[in-house]
């Protein structure tokens, strides 16, 4: 190990003891366990991935380009997608959902809608800031609601 990590953690047991340590970084450990977090991809290859995004189980929702020719086809699409979707969010009880939202604007809102109608829970939106900054954005809706 370490010498400054052995140092860090030295440093720690003295000032918190034995048991508040354990405690701290079991919680620590617990926290980053993410077997009840999904992250959805909205379109695949669209843009380049970064592992900044891949949180828990990742479900790819779409691939590639989607057809625009006509509303009846583009409303198929976003259907067959969106089931897929569904099906995944009723898979089991996910705690926490991560939207990463390539590709059409409108597919990605309906991800998150459709999150929401299912497990009643906001999603953490993926923002590409440019430049290799990536920002995960957790915005609570409804506490803007009841502000607003």
């Amino acid at each position: 190990m370490d010498k400054e990590l052995e140092n860090l953690i030295e440093d720690c047991l003295d000032k918190l003891g034995d048991e508040e340590f354990k405690k701290g970084i079991s919680k620590l450990l617990t926290t980053n366990d993410e077997k009840d977090v999904l992250t959805i991809i909205a379109n695949e290859g669209i843009h380049p991935s970064s592992p900044a995004h891949n949180h828990g189980e990742i479900y790819v929702a779409s691939r590639g380009n989607i057809d625009f020719s006509s509303q009846e086809i583009v409303r198929e699409e976003l259907n067959k997608i969106l089931v897929g979707v569904a099906k995944k969010l009723k898979s089991k009880p996910w705690k926490k959902v991560y939207l990463v939202p390539f590709g059409p604007a409108v597919l990605s809102m309906q991800i998150k809608l459709l999150v929401y109608r299912i497990l009643y829970i906001e999603t953490v939106d993926f923002l590409y800031a440019g430049h290799g900054t990536y920002y995960d954005l957790n915005i609570n809706l409804r506490v803007i609601a009841a502000e607003s």
